[in-house]
């Protein structure tokens, strides 16, 4: 009777341990850390976004600044090929040769020019030289006048050949050493030239904005058209210099040209988008703690920026939106849970 006994409390105290580790395990399950941790919320029948109480704002760095409001042209895209600079060094010695040469023959040429008119004028005041002498001045100025032209040819060969490459401007400045051709040569900004869609001639403005590294954008000034397109698009091409930062000879850059009328809408620093799914979104402030996603339809950047046609007047968050779509995707993935 007393092994009976024994054996029924070992069996209670089994199960009764069984309860209370049950009963534990159901408390902690009721409160996970997670729901301690975001306050954000879902909105039922409301545009895509998320709520956020005032603690959670802070916690995320949650900021929000005006949109710049203006217009901008429609663009069309258009591919920037950075050239080497060692085919325009290469041209500006060839050139200073010839142009060494052609002085030297022109020296020549001027010295037995001299020589000559001294040795007729001697010969002319009761044949003070022979007539072999003067014959021998007028052969060697001859000489030296074929040779002024045949480098003076030369010269204008090479010139010639440099502007049917490079054109007037870029040609003129390496003729002159000027300050293009040696900030160029020195490596201090690269030749860029951007050519059109094929069958277009678009315009050239006189700067334009090429996107580089790390979604950085620069500036490139106009140096004048190309008289060489690129070969791999058969448009209109240009010749445009920018700063040697991040940009090699050979890389290929994205860059836009005017092709239309002014499109209204707003220019939004890089901060304000977040990617996702392959599209360009912002997040706007509509009531307190309250942000909708829109997406940015058509945002193209420029040098202060993103452009965004048709986008509307008001605050967008500038910083902390990664936080934002975080919390949107977090709330979104807990509502499915309980809808289970």
């Amino acid at each position: 009777m007393k092994k009976k006994i024994v054996i029924f409390s070992v069996v209670a105290t089994i199960i009764a341990a069984g309860l209370g580790i049950r009963t534990w395990l159901g408390e902690s399950a009721a409160d996970p850390v997670s729901e301690k941790t975001s306050s954000a919320r879902p909105e039922a029948d409301a545009a895509p976004g998320v709520t956020l109480d005032a603690e959670a704002m802070e916690r995320g760095g949650i900021e929000t600044a005006p949109v710049a409001q203006g217009s901008r042209k429609a663009e069309t895209e258009a591919i920037a090929t950075a050239l080497p600079a060692q085919e325009l060094i290469d041209a500006a010695a060839a050139i200073s040769a010839a142009k060494a040469q052609a002085e030297k023959a022109d020296a020549s040429l001027a010295a037995s020019r001299r020589e000559h008119e001294r040795l007729k004028g001697l010969h002319a005041d009761d044949r003070n030289v022979s007539d072999k002498a003067v014959e021998a001045a007028e052969a060697v100025r001859r000489g030296d006048e074929a040779a002024f032209l045949a480098a003076r040819v030369g010269l204008d060969a090479v010139v010639n050949g440099a502007r049917r490459r490079w054109g007037d401007p870029l040609t003129n400045s390496v003729l002159e050493n000027g300050p293009l051709f040696r900030r160029l040569a020195e490596g201090k900004e690269v030749l860029l030239r951007v050519a059109s869609p094929s069958g277009q001639r678009l315009p050239a403005p006189p700067t334009l904005e090429v996107g580089a590294d790390a979604g950085r954008s620069m500036t490139a000034k106009l140096i004048s058209v190309s008289p060489q397109t690129d070969p791999r698009i058969q448009g209109t091409a240009y010749l445009y210099t920018v700063t040697a930062d991040g940009v090699a000879p050979g890389m290929t850059l994205a860059v836009r040209l005017p092709s239309g009328p002014e499109e209204k809408g707003a220019t939004l620093s890089a901060s304000a988008l977040v990617w996702w799914q392959g599209k360009a979104w912002v997040y706007a402030p509509t009531a307190t703690g309250r942000f909708e996603r829109r997406e940015a339809v058509g945002a193209r950047q420029v040098a202060d920026g993103w452009f965004v046609p048709d986008f509307p007047a008001g605050p967008v968050v500038v910083r902390g939106v990664q936080t934002l779509l975080s919390e949107e995707l977090r709330a979104g993935i807990k509502v499915g849970e309980e809808g289970k």
